[in-house]
């Protein structure tokens, strides 16, 4: 009994060290999340090498599928990847004025001086064409503004 009672108290030992062990190992491994993560430096050479840029994927690598990088140098690579989330962002806006149109929201008020109102006209393509799609004019006004905004 006397040995018996010797192993109930070292048991619970290895189970509480084993406890612990997990414990700092996972607070170790969700701070790192919260570090720095590390960049390259830049390249001014003529043909720069951008196997090693952020977001570069382990089974693709470098992807350019278009050779639009083929001879360039970092400067042209930093423009098209701003130019890539530049699109990105549109395209995420876009989206969601989609959902929103669909889900009933419009913008308050009159689209034009006849008093037509934002929710008088169909929503996605069906604005663009059809019966009831908005004036050429109007449409020519929008493309005008984006294309300034550009």
């Amino acid at each position: 009994t006397r040995h018996s009672q010797y192993f109930k108290a070292t048991s619970k030992q290895p189970q509480s060290n084993m406890y612990k062990l997990t414990v700092a190992s996972l607070l170790l491994t969700s701070a790192s999340a919260f570090s720095p993560a590390q960049v390259g430096k830049a390249s001014t050479a003529l043909a720069a090498d951008f196997s090693q840029e952020v977001g570069v994927q382990v089974p693709t690598g470098f992807y350019d599928p278009l050779f639009l990088l083929s001879g360039a140098d970092q400067d042209r690579f930093d423009k098209l990847r701003y130019v890539e989330l530049k699109h990105g962002r549109i395209a995420q806006l876009a989206f969601l004025g989609q959902i929103a149109t669909r889900a009933g929201m419009h913008l308050p008020g009159n689209i034009d001086y006849s008093g037509h109102s934002f929710s008088s006209y169909p929503n996605g393509v069906a604005a663009l064409f059809g019966p009831d799609a908005i004036p050429k004019e109007g449409l020519l006004q929008m493309i005008a503004f984006v294309g300034f905004l550009e």
